[in-house]
């Protein structure tokens, strides 16, 4: 029976000096670090600088192929540790009540060493030095407003559709389905939004923009405004579409998800 409670924990460090914990957060560093090598190694200078006409056809292959890879990194490290590998997916598991503040600041920061990580290797052994560009032109438009609401937009359609897939209010259970279908929100996302502005749902994705020494690309607004989008999306999750019914006492999981039509 799914805990109804809805509160806030601070955690300890001590959950992750077990074995457990620790392989929680080597779960972590692995699913950004795979994420991060693979979809990057599909979007970079060598790539970009060769598309021509064939732009169209990239936004469809990278989109999938990005949605495709989130979705087997989340089958992948599911039983470690949720299979968050994305800092925005962390913070939605917090403001769900379901992790500690203790483990969103760590599975942070572990996920950007494996964002770290496999930026420098891809950086290393990619000789890149003697191409002109680091990232995509869409870059050279930046439009705050654009950016803000298409990064939210982009947000909404991952959190809410990871929300819905893993809600025990539902009857949900783990399944390959849950990681497809967020994967296939991100496929969706990135294939309609990404031709008006670089679609970052992740902000690990700035990992390699500042191992390559590109500054001037407002990578503020990709790092922070997808956590803008996650803290909106929870809100609109369980303040609308599926409110949180404190149970009372005499007043068991059943008739909570009675009242809220589940």
């Amino acid at each position: 029976m799914p805990d109804q409670s809805r509160k806030w924990t601070v955690g300890s460090y001590r959950e992750f000096t077990d074995q457990a914990g620790l392989r929680a957060l080597f779960s972590e560093f692995l699913g950004t670090f795979m994420l991060v090598l693979f979809a990057t190694g599909g979007i970079n200078p060598r790539i970009i600088s060769t598309l021509g006409t064939n732009a169209d056809l990239f936004n469809f292959s990278i989109s999938f192929g990005i949605g495709m890879t989130v979705g087997l990194m989340i089958y992948l490290c599911a039983d470690a540790s949720g299979g968050h590998i994305n800092p925005s997916i962390t913070l939605m598991f917090f403001l769900d009540t379901q992790i500690s503040l203790i483990r969103l600041v760590f599975y942070i920061i572990f996920q950007f060493c494996g964002a770290f990580a496999a930026a420098g290797l891809l950086w290393g052994i990619g000789d890149f030095e003697g191409l002109e560009d680091f990232s995509p032109s869409h870059f050279g438009n930046f439009s705050v407003a654009r950016v803000i609401v298409i990064q939210t937009m982009g947000s909404w359609m991952m959190i809410l559709v990871t929300l819905a897939a893993i809600d025990q209010r539902k009857g949900r259970v783990s399944s390959y389905l849950q990681p497809f279908a967020i994967g296939m929100s991100i496929v969706i996302a990135m294939l309609f939004l990404g031709p008006y502005v670089v679609t970052a749902l992740n902000p690990i994705v700035i990992a390699w923009y500042i191992v390559c020494g590109v500054w001037t690309h407002h990578l503020w607004a990709y790092g922070l405004v997808p956590f803008l989008g996650t803290a909106t999306a929870v809100a609109i999750y369980n303040g609308v579409l599926y409110p949180y019914k404190e149970a009372t006492a005499g007043e068991g999981y059943s008739t909570a998800k009675e009242n809220n039509n589940i």
